[in-house]
């Protein structure tokens, strides 16, 4: 989804608008209906951020009767009937939703800016399923999900480092891929603290990874 919404989405819209959108992506029904609670925008850390509804609704990707509040929940449609043909059946997007929702809150990141929450879960919907195996990807791709000029990409990354969400990263052998490590490979299963819900197993933290990303 976030290689679709990377697409999809005008290239100058916010990390909150994005987030914003991959919430609404996977928790839409087939008629692409959204009802979002208010709960779910504060945990998401954007409910200081009205315009990322607004981004939305101007680029033609949703409409809404009324926009968010920070005490109440809305509805929304998609406009955009593609999007929900991205991802398998409602309820892997559904678990997705959820590891994405969660995968926020870990305390590592919890208290960053959007910008940087985004990267992180770009970064961890690429973590291969062996603990300590590092990760790959073109610094392009990763950009282009994240809605950034590939040179902010770097301070980011050293931004995840110094917080401890990742352990390392560098770039590869091709100057335009990056590697990473996470510090705790557990963020993608239900034995991370910060993730703390037994529904979210290491077998459904596959198919959430492979929804998110």
């Amino acid at each position: 989804m976030l290689s679709y919404l990377a697409a999809a989405l005008p290239a100058r819209t916010s990390a909150a608008a994005r987030l914003l959108a991959l919430q609404c992506a996977l928790r839409s029904t087939i008629a692409g209906e959204v009802n979002v609670p208010a709960g779910l925008i504060r945990g998401m850390r954007i409910a200081s951020e009205p315009s990322a509804f607004t981004e939305l609704e101007a680029a033609g990707w949703l409409r809404s009767p009324t926009g968010p509040t920070q005490h109440a929940g809305f509805s929304v449609e998609l406009l955009d009937t593609a999007v929900r043909m991205q991802a398998t059946a409602r309820a892997d997007r559904a678990r997705a939703a959820n590891w994405i929702l969660r995968t926020c809150q870990t305390g590592e990141i919890r208290q960053l800016g959007t910008s940087p929450r985004l990267l992180a879960l770009a970064l961890a919907a690429h973590i291969p399923d062996e603990p300590g195996a590092p990760a790959a990807a073109e610094q392009e791709v990763l950009a282009r999900m994240c809605g950034l000029p590939p040179r902010e990409l770097t301070p980011l990354l050293d931004m995840l480092v110094a917080t401890r969400f990742l352990r390392s990263w560098e770039h590869g052998a091709v100057p335009e891929d990056l590697h990473w490590e996470l510090a705790r490979h557990d963020h993608l299963t239900g034995n991370y603290s910060g993730l703390g819900s037994g529904r979210v197993t290491s077998r459904t933290g596959q198919v959430e990874d492979a929804g998110a990303e």
